[in-house]
């Protein structure tokens, strides 16, 4: 009988340890998990963050884009405008040379 008791009082003994370190182990995994959760919500508002950034810079360089491409076309209209008066240039030399030769021929 003394068998049964003492080996009771182990297996007890030893149940009440399981619990307990069951218990520990439980609350640890919650920590963790929770935990977890709490850094997992951090990155999710960064990335939430990060893709706003992205999105803002998008549209940046969208405007740039199109702020460089109305730049260049202006660019392109200035030469035009400067190439359009050195042409006129050229060709009021052009005229006023056949006008002296018009003249020419005339007093001749």
């Amino acid at each position: 009988m003394y068998f049964c008791i003492d080996f009771f009082d182990k297996m007890t003994h030893s149940y009440d340890d399981l619990v307990v370190t069951f218990e520990s182990n439980l609350r640890k995994l919650m920590d963790d998990f929770k935990s977890l959760q709490e850094e997992n919500s951090l990155l999710r508002e960064r990335l939430s963050n990060k893709e706003q950034d992205v999105e803002l810079l998008k549209a940046k360089f969208s405007e740039l884009q199109k702020n460089y491409d109305h730049l260049r076309i202006a660019k392109t209209l200035a030469l035009s405008d400067e190439e359009r008066n050195r042409s006129k240039q050229q060709i009021n030399k052009l005229v006023r040379e056949i006008d002296k030769c018009l003249a020419l021929l005339l007093n001749d």
